[in-house]
């Protein structure tokens, strides 16, 4: 018959577990074209005069113009009444130097 006998542990295993990932440094944007979520075109002087604003759809930052910026705002018919209220008492249509003025319809 075998014999079994029962030897005494005395080693201990030590183990280390890693996430898995690695130290990295990395540098902070120091401009606005450098961070991962712009969609710039050249910034030279064609780009002047452009507004930064946030596409959704995208999920980027890009360059529009201010007339689309005015064109999305009033898209749905209604402006603010303090807009409104505000150009009527700004706008002297009599010191228009304008013989031909069109209002549009409304």
């Amino acid at each position: 018959m075998a014999k079994v006998r029962r030897v005494p542990s005395t080693t201990r295993t030590v183990s280390k577990q890693s996430s898995g990932g690695s130290v990295r440094s990395t540098r902070q944007p120091s401009t606005i074209r450098e961070m991962g979520d712009t969609d710039f075109p050249a910034l030279n002087s064609g780009a002047d005069g452009l507004f930064i604003t946030y596409d959704s759809e995208s999920e980027k930052f890009k360059l529009v113009d201010a007339d689309t910026i005015l064109s999305r705002a009033a898209a749905d018919g209604d402006l603010p009444d303090t807009f409104i209220d505000q150009v009527e008492a700004e706008v002297d249509l009599g010191s228009l130097a304008v013989d031909d003025l069109d209002g549009g319809a409304f």
